[in-house]
Order: structure tokens, then sequence, then C-alpha cells
């Protein structure tokens, strides 16, 4: 009977020996011993460093596991550990099911191998027989894109195309457990969304043991999280409150400094006056505008679903006279997003929808059209063309990359079919300088503070 774990370890440590000198090496191999028999109490010609130290936990299946600390706190090194690329100095580590890990950057790539060795190489490492390479190896090439360059030494490669590669490979093994460091960091934007699908579908299903610094990453993504701390468990339990704590701890240790605006000196800062009219496309200059608009095909392998009773044409965020594409915000702008396709077959009842989401995949907001046209329901005939127009104050969002999500479908949100469903449809960066905090915020008016004079028999009352 399989056991409710697929990861326990138990006081595992990892201990290095640091010499200050090349010499003293060769001195510990050879006058302890002679030390100890001249009795002799025998010197230490090192120092110990201790990476990992006394560490115990246990990962459930199904269960999404996050690492966060700071750097050097023996993240990467626990994860070196636990999938067998290191051998501790003590302790225990049990696991059950097949093992795929992403680790650092290029971790177990020849370089001189060309990428297609190399996936031939790691794949056979995770345990993927040689006809089962075969079979899934047109699969992996096309989640890697990288095209010609696969036949090309990994040491020509940039540090995205080995994350990709390295993913691609990890996502096709079949592994029960992921075991995944921050390489993900490295990789371009729209590559870490593709990811970042395959990772929330795997988690329904496998286990995850997820390091990163980002205390958001760990919130968005994992059931429980451990602060690793100088090689030690500060505190594990909820992701919620590992996280609140490990916060608070950096906050503590930071020296507060002003934030440079320099990157910011193309935007204007926002009149204060008439808070309830669209001042902000008056001061922003016109960089935001897209005037040369790459069109982006929607025919990707993998970048959506649907029947294909639809084909989405254009899909977009404009200013708001939908005269002009915009490449970023800041925040407050009146924009509308537009989205414009073609039906292959009879539509009777068509619904539009889009939402942004942020660089993890997780949903911010965003809208359909069901309530708008539920009573009189838009019907479309073989050929006919119709564009959906979300006009909205968008909000601020973090500096960042964000992207959409399209789809048209038939029916009602509750029971409908999927015509056509685009993944990262459009990408938006938000260069906002506000200070607010969160997901998102809100682009409030004019704000006010000001002194209350008050008299003394005020006061008494």
């Amino acid at each position: 009977m399989s056991s409710e774990w697929a990861i326990r370890v138990h006081n595992l440590s990892k201990t290095y020996r640091l010499y200050a000198r090349p010499g003293d090496r060769g001195k510990q191999w050879i006058l302890p011993a002679v030390q100890k028999c001249l009795g002799r109490e025998p010197v230490q010609y090192y120092r110990e460093v201790h990476a990992v130290e006394n560490v115990s936990f246990e990962v459930k299946k199904g269960e999404t596991l996050g690492i966060i600390g700071r750097n050097g706190s023996g993240k990467s090194t626990l994860l070196q550990l636990i999938v067998g690329t290191l051998t501790p100095t003590g302790g225990t580590i049990d696991i059950d099911g097949r093992v795929a890990a992403l680790l650092e950057l290029g971790a177990g790539f020849h370089p001189e191998f060309s990428g297609r060795e190399n996936v031939f190489l790691n794949a056979s490492l995770l345990g993927l027989s040689q006809a089962d390479i075969d079979a899934q190896l047109d699969d992996m090439l096309a989640f890697a894109e990288i095209g010609a360059s696969i036949d090309q030494p990994v040491k020509t490669y940039s540090s995205g195309m080995v994350v990709r590669l390295a993913f691609a490979v990890m996502a096709h093994v079949k592994a029960d457990i992921l075991v995944i460091d921050e390489a993900l960091a490295v990789g371009d934007a729209f590559f870490v969304q593709k990811c970042m699908r395959f990772l929330r579908t795997f988690m329904e299903r496998g286990t995850v043991l997820f390091v990163s610094h980002d205390s958001s990453a760990i919130l968005n993504l994992c059931h429980r999280a451990i602060w690793l701390e100088n090689g030690q468990i500060q505190i594990q339990g909820s992701s919620k409150t590992v996280t609140e704590q490990y916060l608070a701890s950096e906050h503590r240790s930071e020296t507060f400094c002003s934030p440079d605006h320099s990157a910011q000196s193309d935007i204007v800062p926002r009149p204060l006056t008439a808070p309830l009219h669209d001042m902000r496309l008056n001061f922003i200059n016109q960089s935001h505008l897209r005037n040369d608009i790459e069109i982006f095909s929607f025919q990707g392998k993998g970048r959506g679903f649907g029947s294909g009773g639809a084909r989405i044409v254009t899909a977009g965020i404009f200013d708001h006279e939908a005269k002009h594409e915009l490449s970023w915000v800041i925040g407050g702008e009146a924009v509308c997003v537009i989205v414009q396709f073609v039906a292959s077959v009879a539509i009777r009842r068509v619904v539009v929808g889009f939402f942004i989401k942020d660089r993890l995949g997780q949903i911010l907001f965003g809208d359909n059209t069901h309530l708008t046209t539920n009573a009189h329901p838009i019907s479309l005939d073989v050929g006919e063309e119709a564009v959906a127009c979300f006009p909205f104050r968008i909000p601020i969002l973090p500096q960042g990359v964000y992207f959409a999500d399209v789809a048209v479908a038939d029916g009602t949100p509750s029971e409908h079919m999927q015509l056509q469903w685009i993944h990262d449809a459009f990408r938006l960066e938000s260069r906002t300088s506000s200070t607010s905090t969160g997901l998102i915020g809100v682009p409030f008016g004019k704000i006010e503070i000001r002194k209350l004079s008050r008299t003394k028999e005020a006061l008494a009352s």
C-alpha cells in the first residue's frame, strides 16, 4: 500500500569544510593522524560551514510546499540533497515516486552537447526509455520553442533558451514529484505563462516542491511553506503564516532608502485638480501608444483551445476612443479591451470575455458580454464578423508585465460551448510610480489631510 507522503526528510544536514589555504587540505589529511599518534591534540586546519542543519519536514502526495528564504539560506542546497545531486552529511531522505527537477540554470546539461542530445540525456536520467523519448520528442521541442537552435551546442544558448529546454523535458517525463528552483526567473514572460499553466495543471494531481524569493509566488501557489534561514527551518506552516513572518523579518532587516524614480522620468506627476475628470492621457507622453503594432499569430500550438467555431483576429487594450493600442499604462486611464472575431459556424448566443492575469497566471480581473446581451442575444451566421469592446478605468497594477486571455463562446457562462480560447492573447506593461500595495490598486482622486480646529468647549463636551 502506498504511503500518504511523497517526500520525507529527517534531520538532514550538509556541512562543507573550508580551507584558508590550498596547502591546509593536505595538512588535514596527514598531520592530525600524526599528532594523535604522538599523543597530542589534533589540530583542525579547516572551518565548518553548515549549509543545511537538522532539517526535517514531510510533503504529502498532491501537496505543493514552498521554500522561501534569503540568498545563502540553504534553499538550493536542500533541493540538491533531495534530488540526489549532493550527498548529505547526516540525516535521511525518503521519496515515494518519480522526481523531475529544474534546479539552478544549466544543471544537468552538457555544454558541448547539442540541445537535442541533452534532451535524450536528461530524459534518460529521469527514467524515460528510448522509445518513450522518441514518442515525445516532438512535443518536447514544440514546448521549448527554440527552433533550429535545438541542434546547436548548449554552450551557445542564452539563459532563457536553457530554461526552455530544461522545463520542456521536465514537463514530459510523467513525474510524480516536481522540484523547482528559481530558474524560471530568467525565462521570458510568454514562456513563464506557459510554464505556470503547466504547473497549475500538474498541481491538481502531483506533488510540487517550489523554491522562490518571491513571497507572492509562495502565497499564490503553495499549500504550505517553510522559511529557511542559515540552513535551519525558522518556521513551517500555512503559506500565509510563513510569508507574513518572513516579510516581517525582511522589513526589520532592511535599511530604508528613497526610491529611485529616474526610470520614470517620462511620467509627469498627475495633476491633483478635477479628480473626476480623466486627465491622464493629457500628460502621459505618446510613447505608450503603439504606432507599429506587431501582428501576433493566435495559431501557435498550445496557445489555446476550443471547437474552432470562431476565429479571433484582433485582441488588445486601447485608449478610451479605441483608436490607439496601448503598450503600457500607469493606472487610472480610461481604456477599452477590444476583441474582434469571425464566426466559423452559426453561433446562437455569442459570449465574449477576457481576463487580465499576473506573471504567476493569477486572475486579477475581467468581464464578459453575457449580462449586456442576455435580454437581446446576438447571433452570427458563418463568415460574419463581430467586435466586443469592454470600457473601464484601468486599476493601478504593480510594475511588471501582465497578460490577457480572451475567449468567444456560444451559450451562457454556466452552459456554453467554447469556440476559441486564446492564452496570452496580448500583453500589457505597468509602469506605475504609485506607492499603493496589493494585487491591484484603486486610482483615487485628490487625497487631502487637514487639521481640525477644536474649541475648548467642543473638546470638553
